[in-house]
């Protein structure tokens, strides 16, 4: 259970708090570093894209065109690559991006990537090491279109 302001913001298994959050509250409270609100723009078999500050993103859920949303991505399902295309993965949102920060904590790494928005992920030593990682370094992040949790937050009148 997730409590705001003595106010229970929602219940239910641990993995459905951490992967499916209620509200924006919760998916700050469970780890969720990257929450971008999108406005829905394409629709097509139950995919959809979303338009965000800085580019569009791909996800999948029930949505209609026009509705305002919140994209949330976990950290530990963004993966980096130091190819400017990474070639034979099935992620539909790919994205070129600079280093801005490194955060170690602990057994992995916080990386801070701009990629036209902010957009956090979590690495290993060894993949930080390997790809040669650093701040200023510019690098593709990438995730499923499936990974990004959706939270409806209205439709507006298309323009």
């Amino acid at each position: 259970m997730v409590v705001n302001g003595g106010r229970i913001a929602q219940i239910g298994p641990a993995a459905e708090v951490m992967n499916r959050p209620a509200d924006e509250f919760v998916a700050s409270f469970v780890g969720v570093e990257t929450v971008l609100p999108g406005r829905v723009v394409r629709f097509s078999d139950g995919a959809f894209t979303a338009a965000v500050e800085g580019g569009e993103i791909e996800a999948v859920g029930d949505v209609r065109i026009g509705e305002q949303l919140l994209c949330c991505i976990r950290p530990e399902h963004v993966t980096l690559s130091a190819n400017a295309s990474p070639s034979g993965t099935s992620a539909r949102n790919v994205f070129p991006g600079t280093i801005r920060t490194i955060t170690p904590l602990g057994l992995f790494h916080r990386v801070r990537i701009d990629c036209g928005f902010d957009l956090v992920a979590y690495v290993t030593r060894q993949s930080l090491e390997e790809l040669l990682l650093q701040e200023g370094k510019h690098v593709t992040a990438s995730f499923k279109a499936t990974a990004v949790h959706v939270i409806p937050r209205g439709t507006l009148p298309p323009g």
